[in-house]
């Protein structure tokens, strides 16, 4: 059949097709901040089993945090878990998607000094993020910058 043909993004299979490292330190988090229940997005440098210390402190949301001690950033739901040192990070960005098409979109970036970025998170409503925006800067001490958006054509 063709409609096995297409199928929609589901990251519940990234995580099936590929296992999560498990982080070996222990985690020490100084600042945190809820957002929502958002999706962690799986990105294959930087996906790891959420720790358990992180777990104790997850509610139905999704956590970014800052481990000083670490020098990590990390974003975490109760299934897996962004770990990404901070001296690799130059920035976070928002980027909303308006409706067109395809459906609109908010997503969460890091800008990294090497590589182009890493995808934190994706929610399906339009500027989600902005409301966090803030928030994001006073609890990493990164800017958070604003893409221009575009409709989803």
């Amino acid at each position: 059949m063709l409609t096995n043909m297409f199928s929609k993004y589901n990251p519940e299979n990234d995580i099936l097709n590929f296992p999560l490292k498990k982080y070996k330190g222990r985690i020490d988090i100084n600042k945190a901040l809820e957002i929502g229940n958002s999706s962690v997005h799986y990105s294959p440098d930087y996906a790891y089993e959420t720790p358990f210390e992180i777990l104790d402190r997850i509610k139905d949301s999704t956590l970014l945090w800052i481990d000083n001690q670490n020098s990590l950033l990390g974003l975490s739901d109760h299934k897996k878990t962004l770990l990404v040192p901070l001296n690799k990070i130059n920035g976070i960005e928002i980027q909303n998607i308006l409706k067109g098409k395809g459906p609109g979109e908010s997503d969460l970036f890091l800008y990294l000094h090497n590589n182009p970025f890493v995808m934190l998170s994706i929610s399906p409503d339009t500027y989600y993020f902005d409301q966090y925006a803030d928030e994001i800067s006073k609890t990493t001490g990164f800017t958070v910058t604003f893409s221009p958006e575009y409709y989803n054509a």
